[in-house]
């Protein structure tokens, strides 16, 4: 397994642990907001950049990249227009964009024939 493809599979996983802060009560773990709808966002798009990550599926850990992205910044947007489409918050926002820019980077990692990534 590709050093990219192990990244995107964390990543993934990184996203289903998230789901976690939506039963946590308290201190430290009430540190990002996880209502309903930023559940299924997290596991659907956690599940296809494991996916991604196992398969080696470089446009699948661009494509979920990509939705968590959107998904981000969709939550500043609903925010200021008083809408509740996914009911995130700031930390939300956080959390996703980073989902999202690193599944996106280990996607387009460059990758040689023997799948070991130069410089290590």
């Amino acid at each position: 397994m590709r050093a990219s493809d192990r990244a995107v599979l964390v990543l993934g996983l990184a996203s289903l642990f998230s789901i976690v802060f939506t039963a946590a009560d308290g201190d430290p773990w009430e540190m990002v907001a996880m209502p309903g709808t930023a559940v299924v966002i997290a596991a659907v798009l956690g599940v296809a950049a494991g996916v991604a990550g196992l398969l080696g599926l470089r446009v699948l850990a661009l494509a979920a990249g990509a939705a968590f992205v959107v998904a981000a910044v969709i939550v500043p947007v609903e925010q200021s227009l008083g809408e509740q489409w996914i009911e995130g918050t700031g930390s939300t926002f956080s959390l996703w964009l980073g989902l999202g820019a690193g599944l996106m980077a280990a996607g387009l990692a460059r990758r040689d024939e023997e799948g070991e990534s130069h410089g290590s």
